[in-house]
């Protein structure tokens, strides 16, 4: 609501407030009379003046209005007490309706939503019982049936009241610290305003034995609500003074966990969570590393993303009551923006360390998976075709001088086999360490590769110059495994490997137009790459939706 809009709200308050007492001022004024007027209008006016403020502070919230429409309700039904007939039967058919509005705004507290069905049955209850139930007798002509029908709404409203005194009663029970931290200054003096406004209804139907004071009770109370509500705002605005304090604690180094502690008292939530954001994995963690998982959907808890210099940094995980106070939160967030930043950091390295505790054990078991290979190939091919030779040979010297034909037939088999072993252990070798790489670097290396590729693969390099030995040997490997995986489970027609040198890093990319939906999840292809650039400190990205093909970009430092 604009500034002007309040200053009519309150104007028009003013008016009608004073207005009304007014019409009221009896032609013999009595010491009770003037409490009572004063009393009315105190109770009026606060009403309508703490709903403005609500509304200012809270404007999607539906509190404020409920509260100015009880103050404006409450001087309307005080024309009950008119002499002039047509105020008065204003005053009488309007006369509950402030308390009715009175029980919405207690049941939809303090997000101004009838949230639960239960909350929704007892407004509407309220609603028609004021506005319909006690309002039929008027329309009778039978005193007796209307006066009998009016005490039977009593009750009724009685017995509506106290049902959202359970309510209340059972929502405290059930709420978070933070909860009622939030709703305490309300909820309460609420509950006693209906129990003292039940007893003066009660007091009515069995004839007033308790005399008048139920109904000054009743008033005094309800004239402290309003008051009570402003004095809860002032102290959570008092409460945001905790954020200069929370300043003053960050400035000095803390221990693990202290910064969640600080957060959590500035804010008032003992419950509080931090989830710092990995921008590179593109996930939340807490101090430890461990995955954090942001609420989600109809949970208690909300996230409160906190950024710095329009970077994330991370999420702090609170109490939804804290949702009702967002310049709170602000305040929290932007005071303890840098400390985050840091924690942040501490998470990012803590994570790396696991990630990359996990990529060399895995490193140590694919090479000692490779090494049980190569023991198999030279034994079962090489070492046997060595012994083919060394046998042969033998049976040769044996006949050299006997059957000098059977040992020629028998060198010439031994050459071939010896032939054959030396290509499977150059082939064998260049699986291990392609000689290619080391002498010419990591082009010619490709496009010997792409050369014997199963499927057309176009090669785009920009390096200019060689590159450190392990990072050459690290994008072969990676662009082989890659190509390897296309031609296995990609059923693309055609693949494009992309090289370049930018910022110190080696930016790496290996596209297919096949199937898609590779998942580095499953399977250890795909997390062999990202262990392999995660040894060399670099980063593995992959996508690959399906029926778009796979694109595999990589980054490792080059100096």
């Amino acid at each position: 609501m604009s500034r002007s809009g309040r200053i009519a709200i309150l104007l028009a308050g003013l008016v009608v407030g004073a207005g009304v007492t007014l019409v009221l001022v009896p032609d013999e004024v009595l010491p009770s009379n003037v409490l009572g007027l004063l009393l009315g209008l105190v109770i009026g006016w606060s009403f309508m003046g703490a709903g403005v403020v609500a509304w200012a502070r809270r404007p999607g919230n539906r509190t404020g209005p409920l509260m100015v429409l009880v103050g404006f309700l409450w001087f309307i039904g005080r024309l009950y007490w008119a002499n002039q007939p047509l105020l008065h039967e204003i005053g009488e058919w309007t006369f509950s309706l402030p308390i009715a509005v009175f029980a919405h705004l207690l049941l939809a507290f303090p997000s101004g939503k009838l949230e639960s069905p239960g909350a929704r049955a007892l407004a509407v209850a309220a609603y028609v019982n004021v506005a319909v139930v006690d309002n039929v007798p008027l329309l009778l002509s039978d005193e007796q049936l209307a006066s009998r029908l009016a005490e039977a709404s009593q009750v009724a409203t009685a017995l509506i009241f106290i049902a959202i005194i359970v309510v209340l009663a059972l929502r405290w029970r059930a709420g978070t610290t933070a909860w009622r931290r939030s709703v305490g200054g309300l909820v309460w003096p609420g509950a006693v305003s209906l129990a003292t406004l039940n007893v003066y209804l009660l007091n009515e139907v069995f004839e007033q034995p308790l005399g008048e004071t139920p109904g000054w009770l009743f008033r005094i109370v309800y004239a402290a609500f309003p008051l009570l509500f402003l004095a809860g705002l002032l102290r959570t605005r008092l409460a945001r003074a905790s954020v200069a304090d929370l300043v003053v604690e960050l400035e000095r180094p803390r221990a693990s966990g202290e910064l969640r502690v600080a957060v959590a008292r500035a804010l008032g939530d003992p419950t509080v969570e931090i989830a710092y954001w990995l921008p590179e994995q593109r996930r939340y963690v807490d101090l430890e590393a461990r995955p954090v998982a942001l609420p989600r959907g109809k949970e208690q808890r909300v996230a409160t993303l906190v950024d710095r210099e329009g970077r994330r940094v991370a999420a702090i995980l609170h109490d939804e009551a804290l949702s009702d106070d967002p310049e709170l939160l602000r305040a929290v967030s932007a005071a303890a923006a840098l400390a985050l930043e840091n924690a942040r950091l501490q998470a990012d390295l803590r994570a790396r360390l696991d990630e990359l505790k996990a990529a060399q054990g895995r490193i140590v078991e694919a090479a000692d998976l490779e090494r049980k290979r190569i023991e198999r190939n030279l034994h079962d091919a090489t070492q046997q075709r060595l012994t083919s030779v060394t046998l042969a040979l033998g049976l040769a010297e044996s006949k050299l001088s006997s059957d000098p034909e059977a040992a020629h037939k028998s060198l010439a088999q031994a050459k071939q086999t010896l032939a054959a072993a030396l290509t499977e252990l150059r082939d064998l070798s260049q699986d291990i360490h392609p000689n290619v790489l080391s002498e010419g670097g990591l082009e010619p290396a490709l496009e010997d590769l792409v050369y014997t590729a199963p499927l057309p693969v176009r090669v785009t390099a920009d390096l200019n110059g060689r590159l450190p030995e392990q990072v050459e040997v690290g994008a072969y490997y990676v662009i082989a495994e890659a190509l390897t995986n296309v031609a296995k489970h990609a059923c693309a027609s055609g693949a494009t490997v992309t090289l370049r040198r930018e910022n110190g890093r080696l930016a790496l990319l290996v596209r297919d137009d096949g199937v898609g939906g590779a998942d580095p999840s499953r399977g250890s292809g795909l997390r062999g790459l990202a262990d392999r650039v995660q040894a060399l400190g670099g980063t593995l990205e992959v996508e690959s939706r399906p029926g778009r093909g796979t694109e595999i970009r990589g980054w490792i430092p080059c100096g």
